[in-house]
């Protein structure tokens, strides 16, 4: 049977996931605290006040910051609280605090440096996510269709580069793309595909080193398309729990 093989969301977007065994799901919104966060710089147009979907590209991420990828991530939702790996020194920050707003900020100043244009900025507005995509949705991953471009270019693709919410097991590469306007039922939560996921730089970058690759070029060498994996808008309430078997549409 097909299975829910890994959860994950990502609080602050361009930094690590968060893996999980399960998480709330509730219908017409994205998982809770995904995305919840973005760093962006002095160039970043941003209004709290007044906020809307901002692009990935005026932000502060992997595609363009793969020193990102180095730092290990922690979160601890009923305090939104953030740890972060670096080396061997470990940071916490309440990042809906004064104090830890701008720890975080300075952090990340000194992390990046001169990479990014002046001081970094901790973004978020209540409501908004700053995913891809406009819409509130979930992004699926079947492992197979990973383990088909492995094969294809004979290196370890670590599943991570994808960061996707749900990773699937059991599923014969590529199927995924003929799930469009169908509806999978994972622990009871329905999920209707609606959107293929065609891939940017970010997966160039190797999250267990930190390193950049040609793996965006090599996708589309081996199989003349930049897709990997698909888009999901979650219809009704509900647990999404890691290790759940379901069937295909």
């Amino acid at each position: 049977m097909p299975t829910l093989s890994q959860l994950y969301y990502y609080p602050v977007k361009g930094l690590q996931g968060v893996a999980l065994n399960r998480i709330a799901a509730s219908a017409g919104e994205r998982l809770p605290f995904d995305r919840r966060y973005a760093i962006g710089d002095q160039t970043t147009a941003f209004d709290p006040a007044n906020p809307c979907h901002i692009k990935k590209q005026n932000l502060v991420v992997q595609m363009k910051h793969e020193k990102l990828a180095a730092l290990a991530i922690g979160f601890e939702p009923a305090t939104a609280t953030l740890t972060v790996g670096e080396r061997n020194t470990s940071h916490r920050f309440a990042l809906e605090s004064a104090d830890g707003h701008d720890a975080f900020e300075r952090f990340m100043s000194d992390y990046l440096g001169e990479a990014i244009q002046g001081p970094a900025r901790l973004i978020s507005a209540p409501g908004l996510a700053f995913t891809d995509l406009s819409h509130q949705s979930v992004s699926l991953i079947n492992l197979n269709s990973v383990m088909a471009l492995q094969d294809a270019l004979g290196y370890p693709i670590d599943p991570r580069r994808f960061r996707a919410n749900l990773y699937l097991d059991g599923v014969p590469a590529w199927e995924e793309e003929t799930w469009l306007g169908k509806t999978l039922e994972i622990s009871g939560v329905r999920i209707r595909i609606y959107r293929i996921t065609d891939r940017c730089a970010a997966i160039n970058v190797d999250p267990q080193n930190a390193r950049r690759d040609k793996t965006l070029q090599g996708l589309k060498k081996a199989f003349g398309h930049l897709n990997m994996g698909i888009y999901g808008m979650i219809e009704s309430n509900g647990e999404l729990v890691a290790d759940s078997e379901f069937e295909q549409p």
